[in-house]
């Protein structure tokens, strides 16, 4: 024993003093770690605890005290605090697909039946059990469009991790596209204890290695089921530890190689026991179980937890309601689970998909009603789920009918998923969301997003481009400011002449207003003079029509002197009648004017006299005229 502790404890150094361990000793000895044998360490192994961590400090009796105790935890193997042989990383990576799982609303769908139990249920319904009719099956079961809503995870049997889609890919990596973590079922092989009715799991040896391989191929979490009969005489005490020991071992082999372990403790529901029974037996069962894995150091938090519902024997003469098995269960988690470990799957353990479903509907009415319950409460279904979709082969000729039954697994899903959350009634089916409805609300979410990326680089863009101009801006700033200091002189000269100038303004106003009175004066005038305009405008077109008349013939000249004497005579009578009514429209216009013009009228007269010999001049022109063309005529 001394040889075995010695190995565990750090070299003795010079320091350490007999005093120093005698002081170790007497704490060692009071210590409530102390096992049998470790009060008979001797003085060279208490000289090797006292050299530890600051050792030969005589004065500090609680370090001390705490160093031994230390020694003594790791000495007798107490590894209560389970996971320290993992590093920070491994345990962070357990956790997150723990956590991935226990999404709220999801559960899992086992697939791990080996080759021989599908083989058994294919039998019956008429399909030929092959290799291909397994795969086709289970491609149907991990990519039916809609299941990501429903399933955060997928129990594979060690055959289907190999298989791969119609696609070549993997099945493991085409769960995971979908968002679905896969994992595996060991290889396991019932075994039958001697000289009892209880069975244990083979397939500890070589699980490393095969866990090994299993995470290569794309697993991310194992599986161990560990099944367990009531009856008269059993369980049995051996059977129980022997299980759940083996469940820890597992767990714990697990979680070195980097896979979560869902530990499966299942009590059959073959029996005739009562629904307390099961209770008792339970409790017993599952407290075993967490005692051995703390006992074996697993990480609990890293862990998930996969078991049967709490239910009455399938031969028992009494029925118990939905709500009484509920509270039968949560009565069983809140005594012996741990808050560490995240959720836990409930399988069907033979029941119907309604059965299932009712009962976990009302386990979560329960929880949300009782509350102080951590855990997420889910399902992990294989015979519920798969039952009716094989009774769908029968009279197909041996053929799997896909379509249909993909139909069907998705409704059977989301049946699930309500009583996952407590929301599911009976004779009611929820609504079924499928992928590509979800994808289309995400898509549609993501277009404005898409937008702004899009406007981005454009911006982004533009804004280069407007950087150099910024830059010439800023150069020409210093220019600006100099030539606007410059111009505040003339601003200034400015400002001191706009007194001037409205000065100025001022005293041409009255001048305007002198002009504004003679307009109407000057308008007067004009109008008068527009008719002398007109008869200087026709004299000279009269000039030219005469001269366009001379090459006529001499008998038209001969009478044309008459005719021309007549007209031109006759002219001014006319002009001056179309004058006459001018002339006094106008006078009625000027009527009403202002005695202002009233004044001015003797000017008008005295220059109307002054023109009249004009008049007279023009009038004898057309005798002249006359007289000129008589004397030009040939005799």
């Amino acid at each position: 024993m001394d040889a075995f502790v010695a190995s565990r404890l750090p070299a003795a150094t010079t320091s350490s003093t007999p005093q120093h361990a005698a002081t170790a000793a007497t704490h060692l000895r009071q210590s409530p770690l102390r096992q049998g044998g470790t009060a008979s360490l001797t003085a060279g192994v208490l000289l090797a605890l006292c050299s530890a961590r600051g050792a030969g400090r005589p004065n500090h009796p609680r370090a001390a005290r705490r160093r031994a105790e230390k020694v003594v935890r790791h000495m007798c193997h107490r590894n209560c605090h389970g996971g320290e042989h993992l590093s920070p990383e491994r345990k962070r990576e357990l956790e997150a697909i723990c956590e991935k799982i226990a999404t709220p609303g999801k559960g899992i769908t086992a697939t791990d039946e080996g080759p021989g139990t599908i083989g058994d249920r294919f039998e019956k319904v008429g399909v030929e059990n092959t290799e291909e009719h397994r795969r086709i099956y289970r491609q149907m079961l991990y990519e039916t469009p809609g299941i990501n809503n429903y399933l955060s995870a997928a129990i594979l049997d060690p055959e289907t991790m190999y298989q791969k889609d119609d696609e070549g890919v993997p099945f493991p990596e085409a769960l995971e596209k979908r968002g679905i973590i896969p994992g595996v079922k060991p290889h396991l092989k019932v075994y039958e204890l001697p000289g009892t009715k209880d069975t244990v799991m083979q397939g500890l040896d070589s699980l490393a290695v095969r866990c090994r391989e299993y995470k290569a191929a794309g697993a991310k979490f194992a599986k161990w089921r560990s099944p367990l009969q009531i009856s008269r005489f059993g369980p049995t005490k051996m059977a129980i530890e022997a299980n759940m020991n083996d469940l820890a071992r597992y767990a714990l082999i697990c979680q070195d190689e980097g896979l979560v372990p869902i530990v499966e403790p299942d009590i059959v529901m073959k029996g005739d026991h009562d629904l307390e029974t099961a209770v008792a037996v339970n409790v017993e069962v599952q407290a075993t179980l967490y005692k051995a894995m703390l006992d074996h150091g697993v990480y609990m938090e890293g862990t998930i937890l996969k078991t049967n519902l709490v239910n009455p024997g399938l031969s028992c003469d009494h029925d118990y309601s939905v709500e009484e098995i509920a509270v039968a269960n949560m009565m069983v988690l809140r005594r012996v689970m741990p808050t560490a470990i995240r959720g836990v799957n409930f399988l069907s353990g033979g029941q119907s998909l309604e059965g299932a479903a009712a009962r976990l509907n009302a386990l979560n009415k329960v929880k949300k009603r009782l509350g102080r319950m951590p855990w997420n409460i889910s399902f992990s279904w294989s015979w519920a789920l798969q039952a009716p979709l094989l009774n769908i082969c029968k009279g197909q000729g041996g053929k799997i009918p896909l379509k249909e039954m993909s139909e069907l697994y998705l409704q059977e899903l989301a049946i699930a998923s309500a009583a996952a959350q407590g929301t599911y009634q009976e004779g009611f089916p929820p609504d079924v969301i499928r992928e590509d409805e979800k994808k289309d609300a995400e898509a549609k979410k993501d277009e404005p997003k898409k937008e702004e990326k899009k406007e981005e680089p454009k911006k982004d863009a533009e804004a280069k481009k407007e950087e150099p101009k910024k830059e010439e801006e800023k150069k020409e700033e210093p220019k600006k400011d100099a030539e606007a200091k410059k111009e505040e002189p003339k601003k200034e000269d400015e400002k001191k002449e706009e007194p001037k100038k409205d000065a100025e303004a001022k005293k041409e106003e009255p001048k305007k207003e002198e002009e504004k009175k003679e307009e109407p004066k000057k308008d007067a005038e004009a109008k008068k003079e527009e008719p002398k305009k007109e008869d200087k405008k026709e004299e000279p077109k009269k000039d030219a029509e005469a001269k366009k008349e001379e090459p006529k013939k001499e008998e038209e000249k001969k009478e044309e002197p008459k005719k021309d004497a007549e007209a031109k005579k006759e002219e001014p009578k006319k002009e001056e009648k179309k004058e006459e009514p001018k002339k006094d429209a106008e006078a009625k216009k000027e009527e009403p004017k202002k005695e202002e013009e009233k004044k001015e009228e003797p000017k008008k007269d005295a220059e109307a006299k002054k023109e009249e010999p004009k008049k007279e001049e023009k009038k004898e022109e057309p005798k002249k005229d006359a007289e000129t063309q008589k004397e030009g005529v040939p005799a």
